[in-house]
């Protein structure tokens, strides 16, 4: 094997906690010479306190009376939450599961966008954490860091990720909706109401949800026997600017579509304001079905089809699946998944006849 191919390997496998053992070893004294230091206690020359105490940073070390300290001087346990962006309904449905699951524990949620880590190395937050109580920490959408998870891991801290943009690996425990079945009710709906021309905008490029729910929609169309384009697909983040900038390009087709499935609520509200901009009439000139069941499905205009997931029972299922890791319990699998369905509301009808089709503008 090339010395690349055991660079990776060894990047992928499971960081462990870091013991005293381990600093006392690094740093070339005795593990009695080193529990002095770390407990803030004399009888140690400075030299060697130096040397112990840049082997703690740089390993990484938190003792198990610091991860306790904090914890026994608080009323209540905090779990962090990583959270790329909190405009969106998603976001809020799923930190409502989350707090409400937390209460129950007697537990507090702790919010951090995924932005402010990049001013402060993964090893000292994951540090920092451990100090002031975490008890595990959940990551929402965000793009994976094998960096912070092996950080989080070596200071004694679980990790939950939901539905995270980059696909994991095997070992990291990870909670979401079945997006696949998803995808494909979703399709098979608007097949089944007599659409063939059914247009799908995308989330993020790669993102493990989004590639799962586009999967979903190629398996109802190839079942059906309609053609698909994948290079036809739009792809971006699940925003209303997106569905609108994506909705106004695939609308102004030659042969629009008379269906589209957007990946979001948001994003799908974003292709009906493209259309009411276009003088496309819903759900008479244009179907379409959105995915979350957000507040916004029943509120909008008309109100959305749509799939839902149970986003808040997702925030739980994290919630309560960090305490169970924390409490050294083994995840007997590393990806939990809940069932989605469709919910049908006034956005989708029949396709319209071909005259209708063809006007652009009332």
């Amino acid at each position: 094997m090339t010395i690349e191919h055991d660079l990776i390997s060894e990047r992928r496998k499971p960081a462990r906690r870091i013991t005293l053992a381990r600093v006392a070893d690094e740093a070339g004294v005795s593990i009695a010479t080193a529990s002095k230091v770390v407990n803030g206690r004399t009888g140690v020359g400075e030299s060697t306190r130096r040397d112990i105490e840049r082997v703690v940073e740089e390993l990484g070390y938190v003792g198990v009376s610091e991860r306790e300290r904090p914890v026994r001087g608080l009323r209540e346990p905090l779990v962090e939450i990583v959270i790329d962006s909190l405009k969106n309904p998603y976001a809020l449905a799923l930190l409502s599961g989350a707090i409400a699951a937390a209460e129950s524990a007697k537990a507090a949620v702790v919010t951090r966008r995924l932005g402010a880590l990049a001013t402060e190395s993964p090893m000292k937050w994951a540090q920092r954490l451990a100090r002031t109580g975490r008890v595990g920490v959940i990551e929402v959408t965000s793009e994976f860091s094998a960096e912070r998870e092996a950080a989080l891991r070596s200071v004694g801290l679980p990790v939950v990720l939901v539905d995270p943009i980059d696909v994991p690996r095997t070992a990291t425990v990870s909670v979401g909706a079945t997006n696949w079945a998803g995808g494909m009710e979703a399709t098979q709906h608007l097949i089944d109401l007599g659409h063939e021309n059914i247009a799908y905008i995308g989330g993020p490029t790669g993102a493990a949800c989004d590639v799962a729910r586009t999967h979903g929609y190629q398996a109802a169309m190839h079942q059906a026997g309609l053609p698909t384009n994948l290079a036809e697909i739009i792809h971006g983040p699940f925003t209303f600017e997106q569905g609108l900038e994506a909705g106004i390009t695939i609308l102004a087709r030659p042969h629009r579509p008379t269906a589209i499935f957007a990946a979001s609520d948001v994003t799908a509200l974003g292709v009906m304001e493209a259309a009411r901009r276009l003088g496309i009439a819903i759900p008479t000139q244009l179907s379409v079905v959105g995915f979350d069941n957000t507040m916004l499905a029943p509120s909008s205009a008309p109100p959305l089809t749509t799939i839902h997931q149970p986003v808040e029972e997702i925030g739980a299922t994290a919630v309560a699946t960090i305490f169970r890791l924390a409490s050294g319990e083994t995840q007997p699998t590393k990806r939990v998944e809940l069932a989605t369905h469709l919910v049908v509301r006034d956005s989708t009808a029949p396709p319209p006849r071909h005259s209708e089709t063809s006007i652009h503008h009332r």
